[in-house]
């Protein structure tokens, strides 16, 4: 499965899914800006790690490779290239109106891939996707434990609103409309 299969707005659409996955997650509770700023930057760095590692689809790794082939031209690289990952998805974060929006564009955006995903590819490629999307959104959930004393003692490492989050990624992907 690779790029050639899909229009470029479909491509497009794959590519921007797992960040648009990741806003969700981010932004679903009123985290402090620290928690915001650990759970963005474990993203990118899951996506980065990724690219180098792969996956066992073939379509997230022709996506990945996508990705990767943009980051080829940079001059920088390792946590440069991170931090300049952060600061784009920072700024996409600052021209929103509220949280609200950013998770409401981002289950849209969601929802169009999984009807990219139903009339492109087989069930099985479109279930590793958003298996892979899903993951994806429970790592950055994970990444930060939520409440407790000092964000230490108790508290959980996915809060309420997180999962509410991901079941809706989840409701977003439902395959085979």
């Amino acid at each position: 499965m690779s790029q050639q299969y899909f229009t470029a707005s479909e491509w497009v659409l794959l590519r921007q899914a797992p960040m648009k996955a990741i806003q969700i997650v981010t932004l679903a509770d009123k985290s402090d800006p620290v928690s915001f700023l650990k759970e963005t930057r474990m993203a990118i760095q899951l996506l980065v790690s990724e690219q180098q590692q792969g996956t066992s689809s073939d379509l997230v790794n022709a996506l990945l490779a996508d990705l990767k082939e943009a980051d080829a031209g940079e001059t920088i690289q390792g946590e440069e290239l991170i931090l300049k990952k952060l600061f784009q998805y920072l700024g996409e974060i600052e021209s929103l109106k509220d949280a609200s929006e950013g998770r409401t564009k981002s289950i849209e955006h969601l929802q169009q891939v999984s009807t990219v995903l139903a009339s492109k590819v087989t069930l099985v490629q479109a279930q590793e996707f958003r298996q892979w999307i899903l993951t994806l959104a429970q790592k950055v959930a994970d990444a930060v434990k939520e409440g407790g004393f000092l964000g230490k003692l108790g508290g959980e490492r996915t809060s309420s609103e997180e999962a509410s989050a991901i079941k809706k990624i989840e409701q977003a992907l439902v395959l085979g409309k």
